[in-house]
């Protein structure tokens, strides 16, 4: 079924098959995907519960709008794809900056001794790895700081909304830190977080979370 499932997104990608159009008849497109019609009307199904189609019966299989998609991994796989890095990286910073702005003014009220030394601990690890030029290992440690951060906030819904993100958050990083001065930037920023996350300052963390992601931006505007 996941060959199908592909073989349809694979079309919707590509333009063959776009939104608003209705899919060809169940039996012509399991020969088209050279699927068995049972692993087809499967497929449908599945991709009909992400809200990726919407099936009108007596009229047909139709492609939907990406607006109406529930499923996010799906929606990313397919955004990933068909939309330049730089944009993406862009749309990306965008859902950062509404969901991280906050999550540092909670974690700031909300960390443990521990939950500050970590991060301190990723922020060093991420200092040695510059001076190496470890580009791999500073994408890691940036990552590390910004989910220790989404854990010390003490709210379990915000790492469940970004994780979906991973993957796209991840290549978005790499092509950041493989840029000297662009990862210095950022980590003066991190510093300058966790140093009003170690204060408890609640509105100091949501300023400096907000210039990083106001640079961050900047940064992949000008890639």
């Amino acid at each position: 079924m996941d060959e199908a499932i592909q073989g349809i997104l694979d079309r919707v990608v590509d333009g063959d098959f776009k939104a608003g159009e209705a899919l060809p008849p169940e039996s012509d497109l399991a020969a088209l995907l050279d699927v068995s019609r049972p692993t087809m009307r499967e497929a449908v199904r599945s991709l009909s519960d992400r809200g990726v189609l919407h099936v009108v019966h007596g009229r047909g299989t139709f492609v939907a709008p990406q607006a109406q998609w529930r499923d996010l991994p799906t929606l990313i796989s397919v955004l990933a794809r068909t939309t330049p890095e730089r944009d993406l990286g862009l749309q990306l910073i965008e859902v950062r900056r509404m969901l991280e702005v906050g999550a540092a003014g909670l974690a700031a009220g909300n960390r443990t001794e521990d939950d500050a030394l970590r991060m301190r601990t990723v922020l060093e690890r991420y200092d040695e790895a510059a001076v190496r030029g470890d580009v791999e290992e500073v994408a890691a440690m940036d990552i590390a700081f910004h989910e220790l951060i989404l854990e010390a906030s003490g709210n379990p819904f915000l790492a469940a909304i970004m994780q979906p993100l991973a993957e796209a958050v991840e290549t978005s990083r790499r092509s950041t830190a493989a840029i000297p001065e662009v990862r210095e930037r950022a980590q003066g920023h991190h510093w300058a977080i966790l140093g009003r996350i170690a204060a408890r300052d609640s509105t100091g963390a949501k300023n400096a979370m907000r210039a990083h992601m106001t640079q961050t931006g900047e940064d992949i505007a000008s890639l």
